[in-house]
């Protein structure tokens, strides 16, 4: 690999690969968590307005309610099968930031063309690099060097022709983060 312009890295934990699946399923499946809210939201609707034996009411308020506060369950079912079948080895992922290509080693070894990636997401802690639904690479913001995480992001920005976005609830999206969202589910 040419000269190495930024470096990152990351040492898994569980907290980090529960992250990491939350995100992506912020990034990819933002119509699955609205179709949880809507359906969680009927159901206490209906608890409410139908005329129902009490057992019925209380069903489905439990059920809608448990829809309507784990709108990342499945990102966490996930997670746990994922640190499962790891049984505790978690990996610790290097980063090398070159002119043309990202190279990686922890588990491995490749280089990522920068044209490869598809969205560039952040959170306060954390750069994500998605190549895709299942392909992402994770890294801790106070990790980079040189230290200037603007500069970093922007060259980023640069050499892969996206723009940085930071995942938001529905209760917290703007009209155009709801416009983007579409526009992302458009594009899979």
């Amino acid at each position: 690999m040419a000269e190495v312009l930024y470096r990152a890295s990351i040492a898994h934990t569980e907290k980090t690969v529960e992250q990491l699946y939350k995100m992506q399923y912020y990034v990819y499946e933002k119509p699955r968590m609205l179709l949880r809210l809507l359906i969680g939201f009927g159901l206490v609707v209906a608890a409410a307005a139908l005329s129902i034996p009490t057992w019925g009411k209380a069903l489905l308020l439990l059920v809608g309610a448990w829809l309507l506060v784990s709108r990342d369950f499945p990102a966490a079912v996930r997670a746990d099968r994922a640190l499962t079948e790891r049984k505790a080895k978690l990996p610790n992922m290097n980063y090398s930031f070159g002119s043309e290509a990202l190279h990686l080693t922890g588990e491995g070894s490749m280089d990522i063309p920068y044209q490869k990636f598809t969205r560039l997401v952040e959170d306060k802690q954390y750069c994500y690099l998605f190549v895709s639904r299942n392909s992402v690479c994770m890294m801790a913001k106070d990790s980079v060097k040189p230290a200037d995480i603007m500069a970093f992001a922007a060259f980023l920005e640069e050499k892969t022709g996206l723009t940085w976005r930071a995942e938001k609830s529905f209760l917290s999206m703007s009209i155009y983060d709801m416009r983007q969202a579409l526009r992302d589910m458009r594009r899979k």
